[in-house]
């Protein structure tokens, strides 16, 4: 038997007094999958804790069986594209990984940046702002 790509577990998480996802539990296989309903109903709260971006206030979630939550390896297999951008536009695309690279604890971080950098084909741009690009 194969580990699901993404596994909720009776996942619940509150703001406070709010519940913004209430007990979940699902199973995603590789292959599209979309996720609907309506505005409020948590779907945004949900892929924020499958990117490991919020942790669950109860139950678990996982990623090809790993806690997405702090454990950089899973971000290899799911990112979160956000709605709207919250990147400071004044970094460079090299000060913004390196950063990003520092807060997540990565060690020998300038080769990481390199790495990171080149998978990604910034090499020849690295020194410009966020501002100068687009999102599409």
């Amino acid at each position: 038997m194969s580990v699901a790509a993404l596994e909720f577990a009776n996942v619940s998480r509150w703001f406070g007094d709010v519940v913004a996802v209430n007990d979940i539990s699902a199973q995603v296989t590789p292959g599209i999958t979309g996720l609907l309903g309506p505005n409020g109903a948590g779907k945004t709260t949900l892929l924020q804790m499958a990117a490991g971006l919020l942790p669950p206030s109860g139950g678990t979630v996982r990623v090809f069986g790993r806690d997405p939550f702090g454990d950089v390896a899973t971000y290899q297999y799911v990112a979160l594209v956000p709605e709207a951008e919250a990147v400071p536009g004044m970094l460079t695309v090299r000060e913004f990984v390196t950063a990003r690279a520092a807060l997540l604890g990565i060690a020998n971080i300038s080769d990481a940046v390199d790495r990171a950098i080149a998978r990604v084909q910034l090499q020849d741009v690295q020194h410009r702002a966020l501002s100068g690009f687009s999102k599409a």
